[in-house]
């Protein structure tokens, strides 16, 4: 009898230690993923218009990814097919919260959080990133999101984009980079079919 009540004991506290911990993300399952163009344009006169884009994988509501974007002379490229020279170039994480993502209209949030230099001149081979003045970029935003299809969504948002590191050099400071901004973010992928 005590050899069964030992064994039952111990099967117990086996039991007990294989238990899973509840923890933040343990009902968070995977969900899809996704790439997504951005456009992001200041209403600060001084902040130019930028582009770029990233990916991201889908828990639920959430997701994370990565990002990069760049703003210079797009005219310029547009007219001459030439863009010698980058304002801004950063790139970083990118996390975001949509709930309810399964509805035609729904509430977008994102936040990029990157590092990048400034005056970036494409023509110089040789420069080195050591060389050029690094920034720090944070972009939170919020805005609506529209379900174009299973597949395609399309977000608008406003959002402030806060840029550090800029050594005031009487030409530019951090003030030129940071201000409002708009932005579309056009996500295309699978972002799963279940109402969570």
């Amino acid at each position: 009898m005590k050899k069964l009540f030992g064994l039952l004991l111990f099967l117990g506290i086996a039991g007990i230690s294989f238990a899973q911990h509840e923890t933040f993300f343990s009902n968070t399952r995977l969900s899809g993923a996704f790439g997504a163009p951005i456009i992001e344009v200041g209403f600060n006169n001084n902040m130019s218009t930028s582009v770029g884009g990233g990916g991201a994988i889908v828990f639920s509501d959430f997701f994370i990814g990565a990002y990069g974007m760049a703003s210079g002379d797009f005219q310029g490229l547009l007219d001459n097919s030439n863009l010698d020279r980058l304002d801004i170039g950063h790139g970083g994480i990118w996390l975001g919260f949509t709930p309810r993502t399964y509805s035609l209209i729904h509430i977008y949030s994102s936040a990029r959080i990157g590092w990048g230099a400034l005056d970036i001149d494409l023509r110089d081979g040789g420069v080195r990133y050591s060389d050029l003045d690094k920034v720090f970029v944070l972009t939170p935003e919020i805005g609506l999101e529209a379900n174009v299809t299973k597949w395609l969504r399309l977000s608008g948002t406003i959002g402030y984009r806060w840029v550090r590191g800029i050594e005031d050099n009487g030409f530019v400071e951090n003030k030129n980079f940071t201000g409002s901004i708009t932005s579309i973010t056009l996500r295309i992928g699978w972002f799963g079919h279940r109402r969570y």
